[in-house]
């Protein structure tokens, strides 16, 4: 997480301010620094620090404190977006893709969402709300897959040009599945487009 408003740093970005190769910084200085300024929580690939503790920690001065309360602006990964919104993180990322969520934004190399669109997407009702209590209805209970129509409505878009084709490799990592499960996906969205009864 990274809380609002709080420029950040890669490790890259702290050995440059310290006049020192990365090579030199692991070297001679990280241990230190590791012991005294914490990445933030939930980084990973690549781990940042916050900007301000770490210009502190190379002036020799007290480090700063983090906010401590959650804000609507904190910029969340898709793992703890999804723990807000209590869906798994490839569904933030598949919302955001489809346009069910706000897109997020780029930094580090990596998507983020604010808090407040994880919220908004906590607060949208699922589409599949079960069986009725009580029901005497003995078919599976089988909860449709989102992937096929969410795949359905990307590859609609790919035939009528909106957007590049959709490939296997590109569902793969949307979906953190292999290439083989992608590509079933895929073939059960093309069939339940060509079973979708044509519109009057």
């Amino acid at each position: 997480m990274i809380p609002r408003g709080r420029p950040t740093l890669e490790l890259a970005d702290v050995a440059q301010l310290a006049g020192v190769s990365l090579a030199t910084w692991r070297r001679r200085h990280h241990g230190a620094f590791t012991a005294a300024v914490h990445p933030l929580p939930g980084s990973e690939r690549p781990i940042i620090y916050d900007a301000a503790q770490v210009h502190a920690h190379l002036a020799g001065e007290p480090l700063p404190p983090l906010p401590t309360e959650p804000a609507a602006e904190d910029l969340l990964t898709d793992q703890e977006a999804g723990a807000v919104a209590k869906v798994s993180a490839s569904t933030i990322r598949a919302d955001a893709a489809a346009g069910r969520m706000d897109p997020g934004i780029e930094r580090h190399g990596r998507r983020w969402w604010t808090r407040a669109a994880a919220e908004a997407r906590a607060d949208r009702q699922p589409q599949y709300k079960g069986r009725a209590t009580g029901s005497r209805d003995k078919a599976p209970r089988v909860r449709p897959d989102h992937r096929v129509a969410e795949v359905a409505t990307e590859l609609a878009a790919a035939e009528a040009g909106r957007r590049v084709p959709v490939t296997a490799a590109e569902l793969a990592e949307l979906y953190e599945v292999s290439e083989r499960t992608a590509e079933r996906i895929m073939a059960r969205a093309r069939a339940s487009a060509t079973s979708a009864p044509a519109a009057e």
